[in-house]
């Protein structure tokens, strides 16, 4: 209902808040992705992360998907500071896409992942 009535920031705040994460699946982010841009606003899947950035950690699905256009647009140090703060979830993956970007970086996910083997091969590289 509130998609259907562009209400994209009052549907981010139902996602995030919804009891246990259940709405928080990559069925949500693939809504969000899909909506339309409104003038003078951020996108809806923006809207969506900014909201659930200010309020818990990003679950593997959230993280992945907000670094894409982040690393895209060269904005390292913002996933850098959202680890800092502990917001994503730490994964291989995330590493992995981090990794043809910024391999410090990357190093810093496996880690705190504990991914001892691809800890291994940023080393050697």
């Amino acid at each position: 209902m509130l998609f259907g009535q562009g209400q994209y920031s009052e549907a981010a705040k139902v996602a995030a808040s919804a009891p246990k994460g259940i709405l928080r699946t990559p069925q949500t982010i693939q809504r969000f992705q899909q909506c339309p841009s409104q003038a003078g606003q951020a996108s809806p899947l923006l809207q969506y992360f900014s909201i659930l950035l200010e309020t818990s950690q990003l679950n593997k699905a959230e993280s992945l998907e907000l670094a894409r256009p982040v690393l895209q647009q060269g904005r390292n140090q913002l996933l850098e500071k959202w680890l800092v703060e502990g917001k994503l979830e730490c994964s291989e993956e995330l590493g992995d896409l981090i990794k043809v970007h910024d391999s410090t970086l990357a190093l810093s996910v496996y880690l705190r992942a504990n991914i001892p083997n691809k800890v291994c091969g940023v080393f050697c590289n």
